[in-house]
């Protein structure tokens, strides 16, 4: 055995990643990197009397070259006596009608029909290089600890048993053994992120150190081993914190905010739900005050300074409370800063028409912007002032009994509008009941 398959072999065995008779799955799209695992596991199939099925996917991106590609590795299939499944679709296409990327909904595309096969293990030709470029292509877009950890050697039924070999000895290793592979025109498109992190970027850290793909393992793996101390804390801090609906707050307080944060992320997860960091963020400021924020639509975290849940809540049910407050037009010039502060709508009171509330936007509102000369409708209005399309049902509408008068916060309306001959200001402060 050459160097690098005692390598690919050590780390089968590190990860204990193969048992005698395994039905294995192999994802093959003719590179390097599928044609030396596929040609690695032929050379072990006897020894540990492996069923192989190679699973190609022809993605319909590159036309007559990727068609090629699959029907090259079926002829290497046949071969070398192993079975060969082809999925074909039009990514591009199906990933539009889908609401998806290409690149996600290929992958889900293909994990769906790996899996489709019932295998015991799939593996998929993952190797150091790809996770070097993952880790850097997290790090450019923001990340965390666990986006450090990289792609992991075995994930449930998935193994990769090329994860601790580069790219350089994956094509080493093909020329000395003669395994014949594909090359994929695209992977010199610097227009692609990850192309453009292997070819341009990887070269420049390798100018400051030859060896820089070693000593970034070194960083991942380390990585991997502080995020797996601190998830199984964090187990145990959701356990201890867990009530009936939530999360504790005075005892999650009591935990380094490493430990609580991913704590909140296994609540949310129970739930359904999943955060990024930004949306965390928000969750985690709720440890420390009553209120709830949206993680997306209608699921929202909640804090009543007791217990943090997450929950669905429907917006159409969302009522609003007004706290009155009638002042002078004197009154309310002097102290003009500090009210509007304090108070979310202004109006003339004695041009109001019966009585005031606040409620939801209905189909059809319209408002008549004070000093604008026009009239126009909410939606309109809110696509004006770029409110987010989730947030506008939260907003309150103020109206009497003739019509809209404002929107809290934003505007009033022309009809009611502070003039010359304004009196008696009415002030509101609106909540959410």
């Amino acid at each position: 055995m050459s160097e690098n398959t005692i390598k690919i072999s050590k780390t089968i065995q590190k990860y204990n990643m193969l048992q005698n008779g395994d039905f294995v799955v192999v994802g093959v799209s003719g590179g390097a990197d599928s044609m030396l695992l596929l040609s690695y596991l032929i050379s072990i199939r006897d020894e540990m009397n492996l069923r192989i099925l190679a699973a190609n996917v022809e993605h319909g991106i590159r036309g007559e070259e990727s068609v090629n590609d699959s029907l090259f590795v079926e002829s290497f299939c046949k071969q070398n006596g192993v079975e060969f499944e082809c999925l074909k679709i039009n990514a591009p296409a199906l990933a539009k009608e889908a609401g998806m990327g290409v690149e996600e909904y290929s992958r889900k595309r293909r994990y769906e029909f790996f899996e489709s096969f019932t295998p015991d293990k799939i593996a998929t030709a993952h190797n150091l290089s790809d996770n070097v470029e993952t880790v850097l292509f997290r790090l450019s877009r923001g990340t965390s600890l666990n986006g450090c950890c990289g792609i992991p050697a075995v994930r449930e039924n998935v193994i990769r048993p090329l994860i601790e070999l580069t790219s350089d000895e994956i094509r080493e290793e093909c020329k000395n053994g003669e395994i014949p592979f594909v090359v994929d025109s695209t992977n010199s498109d610097n227009n692609y992120s990850r192309n453009y992190i292997r070819n341009v970027i990887i070269p420049e850290f390798e100018k400051l150190n030859p060896s820089f793909e070693r000593t970034f393992e070194r960083f991942i793996s380390s990585a991997a081993e502080d995020s797996s101390y601190l998830n199984e804390e964090s187990e145990k801090c959701f356990d201890n914190c867990k009530n009936e609906n939530g999360l504790d707050i005075k005892k999650l307080k009591t935990y380094h905010s490493a430990v609580s944060k991913r704590a909140i992320i296994l609540l949310a997860e129970e739930s359904g739900a999943s955060l990024d960091e930004l949306h965390l963020g928000g969750v985690y400021e709720l440890l420390s005050k009553r209120g709830r924020f949206q993680i997306r639509n209608n699921i929202f975290a909640i804090s009543d300074l007791k217990t943090l849940r997450i929950s669905e809540i429907d917006n159409s049910e969302i009522e609003f409370v007004c706290r009155e407050r009638i002042i002078g037009i004197d009154e309310f010039l002097n102290k003009c800063e500090l009210l509007k502060k304090e108070f979310d709508f202004y109006c003339d009171y004695d041009k109001i028409i019966g009585s005031v509330s606040a409620r939801q936007r209905e189909e059809g509102d319209c408002i008549s912007p004070a000093k604008r000369n026009c009239t126009k409708s909410l939606k309109k209005l809110f696509n004006e002032l770029k409110i987010p399309a989730d947030k506008r049902s939260k907003i309150p509408i103020v109206a009497d009994d003739f019509g809209v008068i404002g929107v809290s916060s934003y505007c009033a309306d022309e009809r009611v509008r502070l003039d010359e001959a304004t009196k008696k200001v009415l002030l509101l402060k609106i909540t959410e009941d």
